[in-house]
């Protein structure tokens, strides 16, 4: 049943339609210019040496706006990346290991003079200068302001709600868009890293549209360990990769869970059976 609520939620988070982009007032500032709008043709011209990064997250396009106050500046960057995965993939991705997260729109964080947050399909990335205590001043007021006219739905996306936080090392959640682990035929996933006083791992999740690609998914994985393909029916495998070391596996519906990294039977059970009840 939780798997069906699951496959449930990721369908309607992917539902939601974008918005007419109309840049927010801010008191006491002035907007400097119009607002610039890049896309995948010209995304080099704003984040040259970033953009290919940008675009294995599925991103569509960035309106950058700016506003001065006397000497003071703001830039408000919004991203859409056209799905919430993508959107949150980029954002967990760059999220500092340190970032104490808040719940701005569904997840953000400040420091002095910069404020991230991800709602949604996009991306909002805004930074200061020469003004003081800007990331919880105005940065924060503008971002809680804003957040709602982009969507007001303030959840993170389904699967990453599904990760059981005991033992969860912060800000460890985070969305691969490809080639995770290495190898392209796994393709994208979501992880996130434990730790008890025996050792560290990592789970993750791959959601993919139907069995018979997590069939083929993992039928590739046999092929690549150069090992003998069993009989690929929902249930527990162990793979033996030669560049991950050995990998554990439940399918179960639509969703295939992973572990890597130190052997701790009990930790792995107990994540399995929250993610699976």
């Amino acid at each position: 049943m939780k798997l069906l609520f699951l496959s449930l939620a990721i369908a309607f988070s992917l539902s939601v339609n974008a918005f007419t982009f109309e840049p927010p007032q801010i008191e006491g500032w002035q907007q400097d210019g119009k607002v610039k709008t890049f896309d995948q043709s010209n995304l080099f011209n704003h984040i040259n040496g970033a953009s290919e990064f940008y675009f294995s997250y599925n991103f569509q396009n960035v309106w950058v706006v700016r506003y001065k106050k006397g000497d003071a500046e703001l830039t408000l960057e919004v991203y859409d990346h056209g799905e919430p995965d993508y959107a949150y993939g980029i954002y967990s991705m760059e999220r500092p290991p340190e970032a104490e997260v808040q719940n701005i729109g569904a997840q953000g964080y400040y420091e002095e003079a910069i404020l991230n947050f991800v709602i949604g399909r996009y991306y909002v990335k805004m930074n200061s200068y020469r003004e003081p205590e800007a990331g919880s001043g105005v940065l924060l007021r503008t971002a809680n302001e804003f957040a709602p006219k982009l969507t007001e739905n303030t959840s993170l996306p389904p699967l990453v709600e599904s990760f059981p936080e005991e033992n969860l090392i912060p800000n460890t959640r985070q969305f691969i868009s490809n080639t995770f682990m290495g190898l392209e035929f796994l393709g994208s996933a979501y992880r996130g890293t434990y730790q008890n006083d025996k050792g560290k791992l990592t789970m993750f999740i791959l959601h993919r549209e139907n069995q018979d690609k997590i069939r083929e998914t993992l039928q590739k994985y046999f092929e690549f360990a150069q090992m003998e393909v069993p009989e690929l029916n929902e249930g527990a495998f162990v793979v033996e990769d030669p560049f991950n070391g050995t990998i554990h596996l439940t399918w179960s519906g639509n969703f295939l869970y992973g572990f890597s990294g130190d052997d701790l039977p009990s930790l792995r059970a107990s994540l399995l059976e929250s993610v699976l009840d």
